[in-house]
Formats: structure tokens, sequence, C-alpha cells
């Protein structure tokens, strides 16, 4: 294999650009003199057999820059006699790319793969952390804006506590940071709060939009496939502290495997962004919780709760309590069955909620609809996402009305 004269390629967006960036190799640096530019080559390929949810970092191995397209070949600007920055910003919202970069007569180095999201669909953080602290600034005499924890990265997880803080009812998002939740919980308390912010007197509303920050904000920057884990490589959703201990094998996985895409870590509680949603939950002692998943920034009303309160029917019955007037507010009507399925894990949130104080607490999942099955393959379109914007604030004006 020959060696390369690029090292530490890596790809991000950043406002609808893809910002690569590379240095020189040691070899390279070390036996040449210091320049302040060179001569480079950048390609791009943009891979449309690409799909999210169903590839994953593996499709990229061994791809051949052999019909790419070179976007670039000119002489660049070096950063401390180093390091290469390139812009490349003639790129198409939700089009998957490899890129290579190669110096003249040389092999490339790559792939690095990146994927153009569009924000309106996959919010930055500081994007969250803005509408919430407006919120907060708009209405102070029934909005506190507070925060919970820190990621590993040292992100803070903030929540907002709406209304009446001693009956409260929470929402939680990105607990898997590739799933839904700020694009659908912000929306819906900024439009009870504009339009029936009297409701609020009863019922108060928490939220924490955002759990897994570090790794939602590599996908918002362009992580082409799906992330479940945080920072450190640990399923949140299986490191709560009730039942830990029990080895769980869904989706053919095993959660005691550290490689395994549902690893439960070293221990319960082993993760700063798991302490940050136990904060939330004992500080404002919700009486039911929702959490947000499905995949790729929106879910509806498929209700999963813990799989251990399957014979519990009192606790049956108060989950429907919560889950009726959400999912007829979702549907407009009352037609539907309420979804309820008791298959949230060993170490799931869920199931701590359950065993902490039998709280109703729900996983949002995918609600059978044809037309939202796009957000599997991480193909929402603003339309789309306007309307369960829409649907979620409906179902959070019933549930209000209603409890």
């Amino acid at each position: 294999m020959s060696k390369k004269d690029i090292s530490n390629l890596q790809a991000k967006v950043i406002e609808a650009t893809v910002e690569l960036s590379c240095y020189l190799s040691t070899p390279l640096f070390t036996a040449q003199p210091k320049r302040d530019d060179l001569l480079i080559r950048v390609l791009r390929r943009e891979e449309k057999n690409f799909t999210f949810n169903h590839d994953y970092a593996e499709y990229f191995d061994g791809l051949k820059a052999d019909e790419a397209e070179v976007i670039f070949d000119g002489s660049i600007e070096l950063i401390n006699h180093r390091k290469i920055i390139y812009r490349d910003d003639a790129v198409k919202k939700g089009a998957t790319y490899a890129y290579w970069i190669a110096l003249p007569d040389k092999t490339p180095t790559g792939p690095v793969a990146v994927r153009v999201r569009d924000t309106q669909l996959w919010w930055p953080n500081c994007e969250i952390l803005r509408r919430m602290q407006i919120l907060a600034e708009t209405y102070p005499q029934k909005v506190q804006l507070r925060e919970f924890g820190r990621t590993i990265r040292g992100n803070s997880i903030a929540g907002l506590v709406a209304g009446n803080p001693q009956n409260l009812i929470a929402f939680i998002g990105a607990i898997h940071p590739g799933e839904s939740g700020p694009e659908l919980i912000v929306p819906a308390l900024e439009r009870i709060l504009q339009q029936h912010s009297e409701l609020l007197e009863k019922i108060g509303v928490a939220i924490l939009p955002s759990v897994c920050i570090d790794q939602r904000e590599k996908m918002v920057q362009g992580n082409p496939w799906y992330l479940r884990k945080n920072f450190n490589q640990v399923d949140l959703n299986r490191n709560f502290p009730s039942e830990w201990e029990t080895v769980e094998y869904t989706y053919g996985l095993i959660t005691s495997d550290p490689d395994a895409a549902t690893y439960r870590g070293a221990s319960p509680c082993s993760e700063p962004e798991t302490c940050a949603v136990m904060n939330f939950i004992e500080a404002t002692k919700p009486l039911c919780v929702f959490s947000y998943h499905c995949l790729a920034g929106i879910c509806g009303p498929s209700f999963f709760t813990a799989k251990s309160a399957a014979e519990d029917m009192e606790f049956k019955e108060r989950c429907e309590k919560f889950a009726a007037p959400f999912q007829n507010g979702f549907y407009g009507n009352t037609e539907k069955q309420t979804s309820m399925k008791f298959a949230c894990t060993a170490g799931s949130l869920a199931s701590w909620l359950y065993h902490e104080g039998k709280i109703p607490g729900f996983d949002l999942e995918w609600d059978g609809d044809e037309k939202s099955k796009i957000s599997h393959t991480d193909n929402v379109t603003r339309e789309l996402m306007a309307e369960y914007q829409h649907r979620h604030y409906q179902a959070l004006l019933r549930l209000l009305q209603e409890i």
C-alpha cells in the first residue's frame, strides 16, 4: 500500500457548505522547506446509493475515486505551513458525498463522507438554546430556563419549566442523537405559550429537548449514518439504573457488549447525559414523561413503555390517561385505539420511571403512517416537518385541556 501525503482528512457542514480539513503528513512536512501554499486536487462524488439507517461507515470503506469529479485543481493556502482547509458550497441539501484530496501525481487520500442536512429539519444546538432563551425572556413570569447537566464534551443540557411547577408533564428529546426531539418539542411549547398560556396555570410543561448533544451536533454537521450512542459509545437508553444488570438481546445485539449499538455502559448512570435526565426528572417530578424517538426528526403517537410493567393493570390505566388525549389531539379524532406496547427494556428511561415511582413514561416511535416512513431514511421534507410540528402541538394542547 502506498503511503499517503495527506493525513487526518475530515469533513463537516457549516451553513450548507462542506468544509474539508487535513494536514500534510509528518514525513512530507518535515522533509521539505516550509511553504505558504500547495498544489492540490479535490475530488467529489455524490453517493446516491447511500441509504440512512441501512448503510453505515463501512459503505465508504475502499471506495475509489475513479469516477469522482475534480472540483478543484490549483494552489491553496496552507495554515501554519501544514494545514489545508477547502470549502465547497456547490452542494445540495439532502445529498451524501464522498471526498478525496490529492497532491499532483499522487494517490488520493480518502474518502471522507458527509451528508448535507437542512438545518430547518436538524437544528444546531445553538438554535435550540436560542429559542429556549427567547421563551424565557418573553415569558419571565411563566418560563424558567435551567441547566440540568453537561455532556461529556461540556455542552450544556438545558431545559425549560413553563407554568405550574407543582403539576408538570415532561418532554425529552434526542436521547438517541439520530432520532427526534427538539424540532417537535420546542415549537409545540412556543405555540402553547403564544395561544393558550392560561392552560399552563393548571398543568405545567417541562422540556429537555436535546440530551445527546455531542453526537447530535455531529449529525447536524454531516455525519451521514445513523448515530445511536453518545460520545463515549454508550446507549443512554440502556444506561439508567433500573434493571441495568439484566442483559438484553434486542435487535440481535447484546447490551453488555461494548461494540454493540445498544451497549449499556460500564456501570449504571455512568454517563453525564443519563445523570442530566435523572436530574431533570427529580427536579420536575412529572406526572408523565414523553421521550421522542423514531428516526431522523419526527415521531408519532406509538407509545412504548416499560416491558416490566406488562402485568400491572393499574399502571396501564394510568398510562392510558395520558396517552389517549395525546393521540386524539395528534390525529384530531378519537377513532384510533391507543397504540401501547410494553417493550422498553432494562436500563431504559421508561423502565427507570416505572420502578422509581410508577411514572408513566413513553418512548414515542413510528406510528405506522406510510407518509412519515421517509423519516427512516432521513428524507423528511420541510412540509412534513411542519405537519408534524402542528400535530405535536395539537397533541400537547389536547393533553393540557383534558388532564
